[in-house]
């Protein structure tokens, strides 16, 4: 079949235009399909850090000054009004023998009562007990099986009146260069290892109760053990809000895991 040279320029035209819009659609397309994928990244993004913030607002946090001081620095919701710290008059709490019968302010009522009492009242999903710098040189003297005892009191209170919570066991935080050791028969340097040793009894507790065990230590120290200086807020051992917000974001980062609990 012969075609004239018009036609053959008229074909030759048509094609370059399908062409053009087949072209033109797979853009279209392509950018539509980026930006849904875009869209449905950023909603994740948003749900996963929202899932993370829940997770943390489900907290009771109880322990030494170090955790009551999370209230003065306002990193938690409600700021230095939140309910989730727990704390006696004197805003610390040794553990020792006679922890099931200290008597915290609770929160929502500024009532005092005890442990056993609030944790009844509460019935919190997540309870998270952070213990191991009050009385360190003491615990080691008394050695892992009096240390352990102490802590099965606070536990088996909290499991009996509340067999639902979640117990989480933190490790104590370290301690600072500049920590004042006046009062202390030893150094910095040893009274963190002191403290590395308590967690190690933690972790071991934490294994034989089938409880779960979270290292946030790790992440305030600096690469000799030590508290990191601008973590510490002028004494050497009570913590910065930054301090508080990086321990936060471990525990987002290393979530309730119930298998590992067992």
């Amino acid at each position: 079949m012969k075609y004239s040279k018009l036609s053959l320029i008229l074909i030759s035209l048509s094609i370059s235009l399908i062409g053009i819009t087949i072209a033109s659609c797979d853009c279209d397309t392509t950018n539509t399909i980026s930006q849904s994928q875009s869209t449905d990244m950023g909603t994740s993004a948003k749900d996963t850090l929202a899932m993370e913030q829940g997770y943390i607002d489900s907290f009771i946090f109880l322990g030494e000054s170090t955790t009551y001081h999370m209230i003065n620095r306002g990193v938690l919701p409600g700021g230095k009004n939140t309910t989730q710290v727990w704390g006696t008059v004197s805003g610390t709490l040794n553990l020792d023998t006679s922890i099931s019968s200290a008597r915290i302010i609770y929160p929502e009522t500024k009532e005092k009562m005890t442990i056993a009492e609030a944790i009844a009242k509460k019935k919190p999903e997540y309870i998270v007990l952070t213990f191991g710098l009050n009385g360190a040189v003491q615990k080691i003297n008394k050695g892992k099986d009096y240390f352990k005892d102490c802590y099965k009191i606070l536990i088996n209170t909290i499991k009996n009146n509340s067999p639902s919570t979640k117990i989480i066991i933190q490790s104590a935080f370290p301690v600072a260069r500049n920590m004042d050791m006046t009062n202390y028969s030893i150094d910095a340097a040893t009274l963190n290892r002191y403290i590395d040793k308590i967690n190690l009894w933690s972790k071991e507790l934490s294994v034989e109760e089938g409880l779960f065990y979270v290292n946030s230590a790790e992440v305030l120290k600096d690469s000799e053990g030590f508290l990191l200086y601008e973590y510490q807020a002028g004494d050497g051992h009570h913590l910065t809000a930054s301090a508080y917000e990086a321990i936060l974001t471990y525990l987002k980062e290393h979530p309730y895991n119930a298998e590992a609990a067992k």
